[in-house]
């Protein structure tokens, strides 16, 4: 019952399933439970009441599976807090990527300077968000989040209820590139993340993170490579940090949905499938991710 879990917050469906340590993944246990999957009701998709109303009853399901069927109840003084790793869909914030010299200032500093490009972009106030950031190596680029403090608040509060606390939450951008790492070999490349919603480019230069862009997707855009390639080509000429940087000089390496590579093949140096999606629902894969 006070086992961890991980939380996989989409769009359309919230998953909660045991956060497995990490010496024992590979040994995929047969008695793992199934994570307990609640879908958002179409008229409450892409809504933080939605969202929340969702996660109590993933969270409360999960409460109720847990122990054994001929487990005594344990008394409530003695239910202890599970801890929850949860990764929400980029749909659920924004980012960014500010260039400058961020080296001589503190975190107070680089707090206002990423809340003033939140507020001055998106016309937010800036009461109403919450923002993460970190300094890129060198120094020169600033990478930030920014979360509805009200969605963040509803689900510390829906956490709380269900015996859960959070102990890390983050959406699944900043959780990708620190899994890329390195893997992307040097030079300028574009890095396109797919999901249903929406499609993220972030421009790398020597392994650095340098640029930011992204792009609403509408339904059936997912699906079709060529358009998908079309809009890479337009995050690309607003990313690009070179003046003469060509797309048809710059590889491209692709995240998310499946799709063909022919259309990002005509238009780019190279295109490279990286960590194809399993046939799992977002969710899930946010979960996973969270693992």
């Amino acid at each position: 019952m006070n086992s961890p879990v991980a939380i996989g917050v989409g769009t359309r469906e919230i998953v909660v399933g045991a956060r497995v340590p990490r010496l024992l993944r590979l040994r995929k246990p047969a008695s793992a439970a199934e994570p307990a999957s609640v879908a958002i009701p179409e008229e409450q998709c892409c809504t933080e009441p939605g969202a929340l109303d969702a996660l109590r009853a993933a969270l409360a399901e999960t409460l109720i599976a847990t122990p054994a069927a001929d487990t005594a109840p344990v008394p409530q003084e003695f239910v202890q807090k599970r801890s929850a790793y949860m990764v929400l869909d980029d749909f659920w914030g924004n980012h960014a990527i500010l260039r400058g010299d961020f080296r001589a200032l503190r975190a107070r500093e680089l707090e206002e300077i990423a809340l003033a490009h939140f507020t001055d972009t998106y016309g937010m106030d800036g009461a109403s968000l919450v923002v993460r950031f970190s300094v890129q190596r060198g120094g020169r680029a600033l990478f930030a989040s920014a979360m509805s403090r009200e969605l963040l608040d509803g689900i510390h509060d829906v956490s709380t209820a269900e015996q859960v606390g959070i102990s890390r939450l983050t959406l699944c951008l900043p959780e990708m590139l620190n899994c890329i790492g390195d893997a992307v070999e040097g030079g300028e490349a574009l890095l396109l993340f797919v999901a249903d919603e929406q499609m993220q480019a972030v421009m790398i230069e020597q392994n650095r993170w340098v640029a930011y862009d992204a792009q609403r997707l509408f339904p059936g855009d997912a699906g079709d490579a060529s358009r998908l390639a079309e809009l890479a080509e337009q995050l690309f000429e607003r990313s690009a940090t070179r003046a003469n940087l060509k797309h048809e000089d710059c590889k491209i390496y692709l995240f998310g949905v499946e799709t063909e590579l022919a259309p990002f093949e005509a238009r780019f140096a190279a295109a490279i499938r990286q960590a194809p999606a399993t046939d799992r629902s977002p969710a899930h894969r946010l979960m996973e991710c969270a693992q």
